[in-house]
This record gives C-alpha cells, structure tokens and sequence, in this order.
C-alpha cells in the first residue's frame, strides 16, 4: 500500500538525515504560538452540514477514516515529545491537531462512518501504527530528531491530503481537507523554524523541493474556518 510505503521511505530518510549547521534563517521565522493552527470545529459542522449530502465513494469514505487517524497519529506523537522534551512547539501543535480530527469526525458523523479511535498510540490502520512506532522511536533519541519528525509527519499529512483531494469533488470534504492542508503548512513551517534556530538545515523527503521551498517561503496562513 501507498502508506505503508511512505513508511519505509519516510523512515529510512529521517533515519540517514544530517544536521548542517547554519545561521538562522529569516525564512520561515514563524512564532509557535502563531503557527499552531487551531481550527474552529463549530463553524466547520455548520458549514458542512449547509451542504448537500452525496453518495460516498468507497474511496472516500476510506480517506477520511485514514485522515482521521493520520491526525491521530500527529497529535499523539507530538504528545509523546512534549512529555519527554518539554518544547512549546509541541504542546501548542498538539492542542491544534485535536481541532483537526474533531473536523474530520464532523464528516464521519454527516455521513455515519464507524470512529477508528483508538487510545493513545494505538491505530486502527496497521500502516499508520507501524508509522507511528517508527517515528516517536526516531524521535525518542533527541529533541533535534524530535524536530525533524515533526516536519516529516507535516510533510507526510500533506501529501496524503493532496492525495485525498484529487479523489473527490465533494465541497463539504474538500472544506475540511483544505482547512487540514493550511494547519499543516503553518505546522510545517513551526517544526522547520525550530530547527533552523538551532542551527539545523532540513530538507524535505516527502513533498518535492519546489512545493517545499514554497510552503517555507510563505507566511502563516489563516482560512476562514480557523479558530
């Protein structure tokens, strides 16, 4: 499967990274608490339920239990690293990813899909539990790795939600996911801000280094469904 590929790749990059040291760069120099992106849970089940509900591919349906746990995953991992490291970083993104699987379970309920939460750490999707072992292992060696998993678990959600999207044409799910991808970029750009103030280069090992250049490149993005 596509995921459990991305593992192994995705694994296999974080796993051979090297830290180049260099002067903190004006690029991307974000605030955490700026760019931890919560997202407003309310407005959004207003906003979907206004819409029409249509018939689910079966294909869709899988993505958004997939997108519901992928969220999971980034929260509970950040959790993991906030307990062992204490950064803001993680306490304030973590917060912000409760908001994002709050809002795909706003479409699972519209559309009377079984909940695949789990407890802590645990996933439904074995592809994203080997995922998930993997990377707060990785993490688990120092605050740096921990950084840097936190970039690939952005990279990683958004490039399965630009998979997701070109899957389907329902407004009400393309709203959420698009409202996801923001919350990941923003997030992108914190975990990558934070190496770079220590003196860490990163480099993509999911997305391209076109699309990665031009998320780090931008600013904060806020969308009219964030809280």
């Amino acid at each position: 499967m596509k995921e459990r590929l991305l593992a192994v790749v995705l694994v296999a990059f974080i796993a051979v990274g090297t830290a180049f040291a260099m002067p903190p760069s004006e690029r991307g120099a974000l605030q955490d608490e700026n760019s931890a992106t919560f997202l407003n849970v309310v407005s959004i089940r207003e906003a979907v339920t206004a819409m029409p509900k249509a018939d689910l591919s079966q294909s869709e349906a899988d993505g958004i239990l997939f997108m519901r746990e992928e969220e999971k995953l980034a929260r509970d991992a950040y959790w993991e690293f906030r307990d062992r490291y204490g950064l803001p970083v993680f306490e304030n993104i973590a917060e912000a990813e409760e908001t994002h699987m709050d809002s795909v379970k706003v479409l699972m309920e519209k559309y009377e899909l079984e909940d695949p939460i789990l407890e802590a750490g645990k996933f439904a999707n074995s592809d994203l539990q080997v995922l998930y072992d993997d990377l707060v292992e990785q993490g688990s060696s120092s605050e740096v790795e921990a950084l840097r998993v936190g970039a690939v678990i952005e990279e990683t959600d958004i490039q399965d939600l630009n998979d997701r999207l070109a899957e389907t044409d329902n407004d009400d799910i393309r709203l959420v996911y698009e409202s996801l991808m923001r919350g990941s970029r923003n997030h992108l750009r914190a975990f990558v801000n934070n190496l770079e103030r220590r003196g860490i280069e990163y480099s993509p090992v999911v997305l391209s280094q076109e699309e990665y250049d031009q998320i780090i490149g931008g600013s904060v993005e806020r969308g009219p469904y964030q809280s």
